[in-house]
């Protein structure tokens, strides 16, 4: 039984238009399914709780990393599920890490015929991540988009250049290997996926099932010229090897910000989260 998780307003309704599609492709194969069209923010991750609470461990998920992220927070026992990804969102950032296709057609193959691969995850405190989870000014930037009145991709762009120029940075000590270190951090982030932002490539030598995560901090930068130069340097995707960058691959770190500030998890803000992050195995997803 696959369990179809929708939602609807996901890509500017890309998602509900994508769903008779995936309806008509699971009849025409003969696979039960029900369909569960979510609402309210939340929604998404207690139907899931649920249904794998009494043993349900196939899902679809249509909709964007925001989804993704709801669901796989709903799950009871990751490692037991298998999930398949129609990319409806706006940016569908985790689904480009897996090389996922746009049309859904495409997409349902990999569920219909293919086989269900392990990636990793990430646990932070007491919430998971799929993609990418941060402090600094990737959390300015989406507080900057949820004040501003622009949508998509442009809006996160233009929320981007205010913030590059307005962003004081982060005082933060990080605890690897029982050893600690203060940064002045523009940018802390660890990385599962490659993408943020809807396509904007922040490490793309970040795999999805080597059981390891890439650290990325971003010194503090001064000087309105060098903030381009960092911003140009990470649009083309080298932003690790970036002079200002600290960049490694470790199995867990903690993130200790001297002030309290938000996080972000996939996209999605947390005010008082731990910051305390390793990476988990097991989940399955069809690419």
């Amino acid at each position: 039984m696959q369990h179809i998780i929708v939602n609807p307003v996901s890509g500017k309704k890309r998602a509900a238009k994508n769903l008779q599609k995936v309806e008509k492709l699971l009849q025409n194969a003969g696979v039960e399914y029900v369909t569960h069209i979510t609402g309210a923010a939340g929604e998404a991750e207690s139907v899931v709780r649920a249904l794998t609470e009494q043993g349900e461990n196939d899902f679809i998920v249509l909709g964007g990393d925001g989804t993704l992220h709801e669901v796989l927070n709903g799950i009871a026992e990751p490692e037991k599920c298998r999930l398949g990804l129609i990319p409806s969102g706006t940016g569908n950032d985790f689904a480009e890490k897996l090389g996922l296709p746009l049309k859904v057609e495409d997409a349902m193959q990999r569920i219909l015929n293919g086989e269900a691969k392990s990636v990793d995850y990430l646990q932070v405190g007491d919430r998971r991540c799929m993609n990418v989870a941060g402090l600094g000014m990737d959390v300015d930037v989406l507080e900057r988009c949820q004040r501003g009145k622009m949508r998509g991709k442009l809006k996160y762009f233009s929320s981007l250049l205010k913030s590059i120029f307005a962003f004081k940075g982060y005082a933060v000590i990080i605890e690897k290997d029982g050893v600690e270190e203060k940064y002045d951090a523009l940018l802390a982030a660890v990385c599962n996926g490659s993408f943020f932002g809807g396509g904007i490539p922040i490490c793309p030598c970040a795999e999805v099932d080597d059981g390891l995560m890439n650290v990325m901090i971003v010194d503090h930068i001064k000087g309105k010229l060098r903030l381009i130069k960092a911003l140009l340097t990470l649009m083309k995707g080298k932003m690790p090897q970036y002079k200002r960058t600290t960049h490694f691959l470790c199995e867990k770190i903690r993130f200790q910000p001297i002030v309290p500030c938000t996080v972000q998890l996939d996209g999605e803000l947390y005010r008082n989260l731990s910051f305390d992050v390793q990476v988990k195995k097991g989940l399955k997803i069809y690419y």
